[in-house]
């Protein structure tokens, strides 16, 4: 993948690559017992915590970040982007044929990421979306250099990359002729698969820091931002889903692993799970009971990680510039 520096006062479009867990928060229900409006939905918490989440939605209709852009896939393996447009809820959450009924990290990563990282007339963040339900680190989605088979998923994933930056116009016609693309970090939330063989658990933390390595080689970016939303979706129950979260935070141990000091950051959202039915819409506690509160919470982690190192890395190069200016 090419990446370019901005140039004068083009439009800079920041590219976030984003392999999230596919996302199934709700968004809205209603209990067919009851007939009252099911718990720990999005229009849930728009009805009854607006303080929050009110931004979320103006009309009755769901707030369009207009420059937030988002591209997420829906066929397996195929690097084909069916949904795409300005970043709102509910359109890039689910497996396929979800579309409008539930929601993932992206929303509350894009929603702050866009806030903070836009600060010019102009500026746009891309988020691409590539997710798969169901997938292990260990084998799904294996990097090169943890060697046996590379994943699938992951050429998979680079694929869907390249091929959405190849035909950018297609997807967002309104695109400046002039834009500058940069890449600008990768987020990562993934695990569960993972922690339910004891196996893949044990090399969870080899096969990571291999992934971060891997991903940066393949796209020339040697310090590209990581932000690792913990697999946090069991709580604090001991066993292996800790060990998943210790291995995520590892990664980000600057001691342990000097080479990601700085441009790997693992943020906690075990605090985030919320109680099971019926105070959220299901028991699934993988799919973090369904409730939008919890996947809201995770992405804002998530992209409030994000938008430290994206400037503290900006922070870094403009001093490098000037010391050769």
């Amino acid at each position: 993948m090419e990446t370019s520096e901005l140039i004068n006062d083009n439009l800079l479009s920041f590219l976030s690559v984003t392999l999230f867990q596919v996302g199934h928060g709700m968004c809205d229900g209603t209990d067919p017992n009851s007939g009252q409006k099911i718990n720990g939905t999005l229009q849930w918490l728009v009805d009854n915590v607006p303080s929050q989440y009110g931004h979320l939605q103006n009309n009755g209709n769901w707030t369009e970040m207009t420059d937030v852009w988002i591209a997420c896939n829906d066929e397996d393996l195929q690097p084909v982007m069916h949904r795409y447009g300005n970043l709102r809820p509910c359109h890039c959450g689910g497996d396929l044929n979800q579309e409008g009924s539930q929601v993932g990290p992206e929303l509350g990563f894009g929603f702050i990421v866009g806030k903070k990282l836009n600060r010019r007339q102009g500026d746009k963040v891309l988020l691409l979306k590539v997710a798969w339900g169901g997938k292990s680190l260990a084998v799904d989605f294996r990097p090169p250099r943890s060697g046996k088979e590379v994943g699938p998923y992951y050429d998979a994933a680079l694929n869907a990359v390249h091929m959405t930056l190849a035909n950018l116009t297609a997807y967002f016609p309104s695109i400046d002729t002039n834009f500058s693309v940069k890449l600008s970090g990768f987020a990562w939330h993934q695990g569960w698969n993972d922690g339910c063989d004891a196996q893949m658990t044990a090399e969870y933390e080899f096969n990571l820091a291999n992934l971060i390595r891997d991903l940066r080689v393949d796209f020339d970016a040697p310090n590209l931002p990581v932000s690792i939303g913990v697999s946090g979706m069991a709580g604090y129950s001991p066993g292996r889903r800790t060990d998943i979260v210790n291995a995520q935070f590892a990664v980000a141990n600057r001691t342990k692993y000097p080479e990601f000091a700085g441009n790997v950051a693992s943020v906690e959202t075990r605090n985030y799970l919320r109680e099971p039915k019926p105070h959220s819409p299901s028991d699934f506690d993988y799919h973090w009971n369904n409730n939008a509160e919890s996947l809201w919470l995770v992405g804002e982690a998530m992209g409030k990680a994000m938008v430290e190192m994206v400037l503290r890395e900006e922070r870094r190069d403009a001093r490098g510039t000037a010391a050769f200016s």
